[in-house]
């Protein structure tokens, strides 16, 4: 039999080969009783997961080829199956979430490609990093472009099942798009936005129904159905986009992006020329940067970067950080759910930060609707404070004057307290309907930190603080100067607002510097002895230049109180025994930086795949500079947050770790961890093992991943 590589092949030859039976394709463990003359029974199972596998691969090439008119190519299929399969890494993701069977693989060596996703089930979050990569666009399409890939019939995905995902989930996309939740709101249904069903097919598949990113981000509709896929390979008038230059998903297929690159987004040239030739007429404008509306200027874009920075907690105070992620739009309904598997769905919170851009010079209100507590600021001004258990309530802020094109800081605070968890932030002006504010007129933040373990900056005077577990003041004091920073001086009004603000939401008081061990009446900052306030709540004063904050009759001395505490609640301070326990805030004047890593890519650490180790530095100060190490010796070039290893190889085991610094200045260096390079010597020798041996190693990826973390003392 000819190789199936050495074959030139076209888009309609290859497919009409399928429908007829007449390719053989090599199957390991295919019984006898499949094949008929050096060839598959066309009725048997082995012939349609043949056949399934052969048009699956049959629209990864159309969508990678990167000419827009059909031509013969030669193209080794094992080379872009195992590269799918084994390089990719979506599968772990993906086959962690339990929506594939067992035996589902592209090993070109197994082409059982029949397990399919059942996204009537569950959703499926295919692009985790928030990139679809090539492959993966491949696979995505693939699948939406074959009708024979039935869920019912092989164990794949069927369109109907899809079409009953979304009519089952059409309140969550109206909720997604800011409608509906505490009553209803004056935006666009979701069908308006939608060119067809298709589209919505890939949008539940590609995201899932229960992100609300989705939603108004819709995909093109570029490649759901043989049809379309045909025309655009055919049509000598359309570029076909290359998924090797995909950088960003929405760039490509989200209403706000720009596909072509002609300056004008993919959803006006939708709702110019959809009416005037539908389909056809709306690829060919989104695809060609000739064809664009009369009179039209370069509108702002998303490219995938805008969006306000979430930091998702796993308590309520901010504190215990599990994940970071740019959220395009805060627009979320995740009713008695969680942001995540790891984020306890009862009692989380999550900061929002974001630069937003308004279009209109004139006043804009803001608006939360939230459930639970929230509260908002623009440019450090508390504009809606509602931190308390409420249900689904939306709040509006007063107007406040903007100037286009300006920039203003917005944060957001949440927090859920067990129930329904809503969270949705919105705008309105004269000239701008009420609207979610999306990631065109946004780009992220650095976000705050973690409360509980991160050292945090005040901008206004620059110093890092941070706060302790609960201990006496001397055990906090002792804690301070072990974290080489003292028990925190607060100077002023302005610093003590931003305490309040930022660790406040701990729902416990806090130890300060505030003291008068020494003399009773005397209260000095024990930082440098500076005697800030003298007397009890009766006849006491502040002594100038400082500032003082005490709370109703305090201090008072009752029982011996010789140690200042802050009260979460208020911002006012309290004296108490120095023996009571309280967490403690430590104040420093030197830069400090906060960083995660080595992180590990998912997948294989094989002799000759691509591998990656990264660092995530979360809200340094200005621009950051990487070193990474290799047993303690520098790598060569290494100078970005991101080391790439390819092809991997033996010479790469060793103990990997990253020296980072910011302009405040901080340096810091992470743990390590050590890789372990299987050599190709001891990888399983695909054409001597069975079938069923081999989708139980291609479905069990990362099962070889050899590393170990250590972490600096």
């Amino acid at each position: 039999m000819k190789p199936l590589r050495d074959f030139p092949l076209t888009g309609w030859r290859l497919s009409r080969k399928i429908e007829s039976g007449q390719w053989r394709v090599p199957m390991l463990g295919a019984p006898a009783a499949a094949w008929r003359n050096g060839r598959l029974r066309s009725g048997s199972t082995m012939a349609r997961q043949a056949k399934t596998g052969m048009v699956l691969t049959l629209a990864i090439l159309l969508l990678a080829a990167p000419g827009a008119q059909a031509a013969a190519i030669n193209i080794n299929f094992d080379t872009v199956l195992q590269n799918v399969w084994y390089n990719s890494g979506i599968w772990p993701m993906v086959i962690s979430l339990g929506v594939i069977s067992p035996e589902f693989t592209l090993d070109p060596s197994v082409c059982d490609v029949n397990g399919g996703f059942d996204i009537s089930q569950t959703p499926v979050v295919f692009y985790p990093n928030h990139i679809l990569d090539a492959d993966e666009m491949a696979v995505v399409s693939a699948i939406l472009a074959n009708p024979n890939f039935d869920r019912r019939a092989t164990g794949g995905t069927c369109h109907a099942d899809m079409v009953a995902a979304w009519n089952r989930n059409y309140a969550q996309a109206y909720r997604d798009l800011g409608g509906g939740v505490g009553g209803p709101e004056r935006l666009l249904g979701p069908y308006s936005m939608i060119p067809s069903v298709d589209l919505l097919f890939a949008v539940i598949m590609t995201i899932g129904d229960n992100d609300s990113q989705s939603f108004p981000i819709m995909l093109m509709n570029a490649v759901v159905d043989d049809e379309t896929a045909q025309q655009i390979v055919r049509d000598p008038n359309l570029h076909v986009p290359n998924p090797d230059n995909y950088t960003s998903m929405r760039q490509f297929v989200a209403w706000c992006g720009d596909a072509d690159g002609d300056g004008v987004s993919n959803l006006h040239e939708y709702q110019y020329y959809y009416p005037q030739g539908q389909r056809s007429a709306y690829l060919n404008a989104v695809l060609d940067p000739a064809v664009k509306p009369p009179g039209s200027t370069r509108e702002r874009i998303c490219d995938g970067t805008g969006g306000f920075l979430g930091e998702y907690f796993d308590e309520q105070g901010f504190s215990n950080l599990k994940m970071l992620r740019v959220d395009q739009q805060v627009a979320f309904d995740w009713g008695r759910g969680t942001p995540s598997p790891a984020i306890d769905p009862n009692t989380f919170s999550v900061c929002w930060t974001g630069w937003v851009k308004p279009d209109f010079t004139e006043n804009y209100t803001f608006l939360v609707r939230t459930d639970d507590g929230v509260r908002l600021w623009l440019d450090g001004e508390l504009i809606i404070n509602e931190w308390n258990d409420h249900g689904s309530t939306t709040y509006t802020s007063a107007a406040k004057p903007l100037v286009a094109g300006n920039e203003y800081l917005v944060r957001m605070d949440f927090y859920e307290n067990g129930g329904d968890a809503v969270a949705w932030l919105g705008w309105q002006s004269t000239s701008q309907e009420k609207k979610a504010i999306q990631e065109m007129q946004v780009r992220p933040g650095v976000g705050i930190g973690d409360r509980g373990k991160d050292w945090i900056r005040n901008p206004a005077n620059g110093h890092f603080y941070r706060i302790t577990e609960v201990m006496t003041w001397p055990e906090f004091r002792a804690q301070a100067i072990a974290w080489d920073g003292y028990p925190v001086t607060i100077d002023n009004a302005e610093e003590n607002e931003w305490i309040h603000k930022i660790f406040g939401t701990f729902r416990s008081d806090f130890w300060i510097g505030a003291n008068d061990s020494d003399v009773e009446g005397a209260w000095i900052w024990d930082h440098e002895s500076a005697n800030f306030y003298n007397g009890d709540y009766t006849t006491g004063a502040v002594v100038p230049p400082w500032y003082a904050n005490w709370n109703n009759q305090e201090p008072n001395n009752v029982g011996n109180e010789d140690c200042g505490v802050y009260y979460f609640s208020n911002g006012t301070w309290n004296d108490l025994a120095c023996t009571a326990t309280r967490r403690g805030l430590v104040e420093t004047e030197t830069g400090r930086i906060t960083c995660d890593g080595p992180i590990a890519s998912a997948g294989n650490l094989w002799e000759g795949l691509p591998y990656e180790l990264r660092v995530d530095v979360r809200h340094p100060t200005g621009n950051v500079a990487y070193q990474w190490k290799r047993n303690g010796e520098n790598i060569p070039g290494a100078t970005q947050a991101v080391l790439r290893l390819y092809p991997l190889s033996p010479d790469h085991d060793g103990t990997y770790s990253c020296l980072i610094a910011d302009e405040s200045p901080a340096s810091a260096e992470t743990g390590s961890l050590e890789l372990t390079v299987l050599p190709k010597s001891e990888l399983p020798a695909l054409g001597g093992v069975g079938a069923g041996l081999l989708a139980g190693l291609c479905t069990l990826l990362g099962g070889l991943r050899l590393l170990r973390r250590r972490t600096n003392p």
